[in-house]
């Protein structure tokens, strides 16, 4: 049995083989998109009740104006938060907000684009040991480019949740989706360490021309849910299990639950957590969250495929970008505040002092 320190640095790693930074998106000279960009790359869909007298959202409003598309200003926030991680940053407040005011989907279905957003420093000096091990370990382009949704059928449900979800609600399965860069060796070895950790299946030559991923896994079941984080208020959110032993996921993404909001039309703002407790127990979706301790390990963007396109926007594995990709680096992992103070994760820095 993995020991808690060693299961959580297991589980922040993850994040750096399922959600490793993706190069910058591209901006103009001015940041600004270009004309006949449609008026939807460049809102903000939120819940009408925090428009009003919430200062921090009427900031990102403000930002907005004159930024170009969303993804722009969310770019231009993930560059401020490199320059500053510090966890009182206004910008992580605007991200928190922003994903608070998100509006909660009832269905995701078919192929999404990805992203990461980093929300710390690679080198800030308070203790980054997971970037070192990054660095050291991991190829310096990203291989996670999206996730796929379909509807689950009721013989999926108990095949991979043992009948536990009934599908009252409605209820998909879900993959991540991969790229492979031949040309670059580290990239080569981290797909073969992908493949062999998470079963990645190969995909079908049609599949690859269209989207630009070559491989999948991962598996989730999702639905609309009340919130596992324990900052999360009780609100719902569209929520990714990947917790269920059926779905043959190994540690540790067998601890992580990502939750889900829509900030604009088809574009979605997504937070991965952890559980920190009871990690060498089976899983009991009967128990209260707070039992296993979930930590917010950083955020992510979902986009469907039209985005791919809005703006200045670049998106891996898309087109033209992902021609470009290989070029860009990568900067090493990141972890906002809350998974990096975590005191286990402080022990696992003493056993690898």
């Amino acid at each position: 049995m993995l020991s808690l320190p060693r299961c959580l640095l297991l589980a922040c790693m993850s994040v750096a083989w399922f959600l490793s930074g993706c190069g910058p998106v591209a901006k103009g000279p001015s940041g600004k998109a270009g004309r006949g960009v449609p008026d939807r790359f460049l809102r903000l869909e939120l819940d009408p009740g925090c428009l009003e007298g919430d200062q921090v959202i009427a900031s990102v409003q403000k930002d907005l104006e004159g930024r170009g598309t969303v993804l722009d200003l969310l770019d231009a926030y993930r560059d401020a938060l490199l320059k500053d991680p510090d966890p009182s940053s206004l910008y992580l407040k605007k991200l928190d907000a922003l994903f608070s005011c998100g509006r909660t989907p009832v269905a995701m279905e078919g192929h999404f684009y990805g992203l990461t957003l980093y929300l710390r420093k690679a080198d800030h000096p308070g203790g980054e040991f997971l970037n070192t091990l990054w660095g050291y370990s991991i190829a310096p382009v990203s291989p996670w480019v999206g996730k796929i949704f379909e509807p689950a059928r009721p013989a999926d449900l108990v095949r991979f949740t043992g009948g536990a979800e009934k599908g009252t609600v409605p209820t998909f399965k879900g993959i991540n989706c991969f790229k492979e860069y031949p040309s670059s060796v580290l990239s080569r070895l981290s797909a073969s360490a992908l493949g062999f950790w998470m079963g990645l299946k190969p995909v079908p030559e049609e599949e690859k021309a269209r989207y630009g991923y070559d491989r999948k896994g991962g598996l989730f079941i999702a639905k609309r849910a009340v919130s596992v984080d324990p900052l999360g208020k009780g609100r719902e959110v569209f929520q990714l299990n990947y917790r269920w032993k059926g779905l043959g996921n190994p540690p540790p993404n067998r601890y992580l639950v990502d939750e889900m909001v829509e900030i604009a039309d088809g574009l979605y703002l997504g937070k991965l957590l952890f559980a920190t407790r009871r990690l060498g127990r089976p899983y009991a979706p009967s128990l209260p969250p707070t039992e296993y301790g979930y930590r917010n390990c950083g955020y992510f963007l979902l986009m469907t495929e039209d985005w791919k396109d809005a703006g200045s926007g670049r998106v891996p594995g898309a087109g033209k970008a992902a021609a470009s990709e290989e070029g860009e680096g990568l900067k090493r992992l990141s972890f906002i505040e809350s998974c990096d103070r975590d005191p286990a994760l402080r022990q696992i820095r003493e056993d690898l002092a």
